[in-house]
């Protein structure tokens, strides 16, 4: 061929490897599903095992920390270099006389010696060949909940308002009234008042004094199986403003359910509350029933949130407690199923029965456990873990509907509580201009 056919051949040559080479090009990932998926489970396991954490923190009378992640930003960059490895093209001036056969033999050594690079027609090169670096990273803003309005929320005990957003979720009434009841007053008439409160090992809420021997677990069904619920009834004022009053009443509705609920969790346990605890014609006087007339505005029930009603001749008062008062009631819960609380079975007083000593569910099919969390043991699963100054803390994924209830329940009453709505006006009386 021509010179000019030579070069021709060299320029297409030189252009198909050009095109090929490709050097530093940066590339963003822009996939969100996966990403967006990976975070989000993250942010729900850091919740459950913060939740999980106070709860341990309390069973060692540890003082409970609080923290929110306020933003998540995650990022990643992937930057890729490629380029062709260093070679020459073209022909070695110094063999063109030995293949015309002009030099002898020490010409024929420099041919095979290459020449420097301005020796020859094309250059192509790189410094690098193959480089690819991955940066990733996850920002994210996490800040202390150690304000007054926050402990000001935490410690203050739920009001019925509160109270009413649960029970309207579908979460079981008795698990709610474990959570919430920190103690049950009954006065009768001309014989004085009895408390119920279960605070392991010194009271498992069974006085002594109660002719009826009841206990807290009796209560909390009782108030399960009559239908005990919250009802609301809003007002506009002379101001011109809207006040909301919430006060306990009777479902016979949701009474019927939990009936229903507990024969078929607890097979016999209905007959036996309803013979022992039950006297003809109560379930029918219970009052006020849900739905019934308000008093009138000048009444002195109608000008708050009240946690008493009556049945018949008993006046009941209960005293709610608090989200950090509900930590604390776990934290026993915890310690005493480990034996940390527990009394040996000869120093249980005769008059409590074995039943009583831990709280159990009589409506929850699915698990009657209030709170299931193992420690040190081997398990295939956590739903949440942790660990602390005496070993590894798990919630198993089987068997914990209700402690999976919890958690979710503890994170939803915290959202509630330290809302500038909830702070900025009384726990009891909801004013909406």
């Amino acid at each position: 061929r021509g010179r000019g056919g030579v070069m021709l051949c060299r320029d297409l040559v030189a252009g198909v490897m050009l095109a090929g080479t490709l050097s530093a090009c940066a590339a963003v990932d822009s996939t969100v599903a996966p990403r967006y998926d990976t975070v989000s489970r993250s942010i729900a396991q850091a919740r459950n095992e913060s939740i999980l954490l106070n709860i341990v923190r309390a069973s060692h009378d540890y003082p409970l920390s609080f923290s929110t992640i306020s933003q998540v930003i995650p990022q990643m960059t992937n930057t890729t270099t490629v380029g062709m490895p260093s070679f020459l093209e073209g022909p070695n001036p110094q063999c063109l006389n030995v293949n015309a056969g002009g030099v002898g033999v020490a010409g024929a050594a420099r041919c095979l010696t290459p020449p420097g690079t301005p020796g020859r027609d094309i250059i192509f090169g790189n410094t690098n060949n193959l480089t690819d670096a991955i940066a990733v990273q996850t920002q994210f803003n996490l800040s202390t909940q150690e304000t007054k309005d926050f402990y000001n929320a935490l410690l203050r005990p739920v009001d019925l308002y509160i109270l009413n957003f649960f029970i309207r979720q579908g979460y079981s009434r008795e698990l709610l009234f474990w959570l919430f009841m920190d103690s049950v007053e009954v006065t009768i008439a001309n014989r004085g008042t009895l408390g119920f409160q279960f605070n392991p090992p010194y009271d498992y809420g069974c006085p002594q004094q109660d002719p009826r021997k009841r206990c807290f677990r009796e209560w909390t069904e009782l108030a399960t199986l009559t239908g005990l619920s919250v009802d609301q009834h809003t007002e506009k004022a002379e101001n011109g403003k809207t006040a909301s009053f919430s006060r306990f009443c009777f479902d016979d509705v949701l009474g019927r359910r939990g009936q229903a609920a507990m024969e078929q969790a607890s097979p016999g346990r209905l007959h036996y509350i309803m013979a022992q605890y039950v006297d003809p014609g109560t379930l029918q006087a219970l009052s006020p029933k849900c739905g019934s007339p308000w008093p009138k505005q000048t009444d002195s029930d109608a000008t708050t949130d009240t946690l008493k009603f009556r049945v018949g001749p008993l006046q009941f008062e209960i005293l709610p407690r608090s989200a950090y008062g509900i930590y604390q009631f776990l934290g026993k819960l915890l310690r005493q199923s480990h034996g940390g609380l527990e009394l040996d079975e000869g120093q249980i007083p005769e008059y409590i029965r074995k039943e009583d000593v831990r709280p159990e569910l009589s409506t929850v099919k699915e698990d009657k456990q209030l709170l299931n969390v193992v420690v040190n043991q081997s398990s295939s699963g956590c739903f949440a873990e942790t660990r602390f100054i005496d070993g590894y803390y798990c919630v198993p994924e089987e068997g914990s509907a209700n402690t999976k209830r919890i958690f979710g329940l503890l994170a939803q009453l915290l959202a509630l509580q330290t809302s500038a709505s909830d702070l900025a006006i009384t726990p009891t009386v909801h004013t909406v201009n």
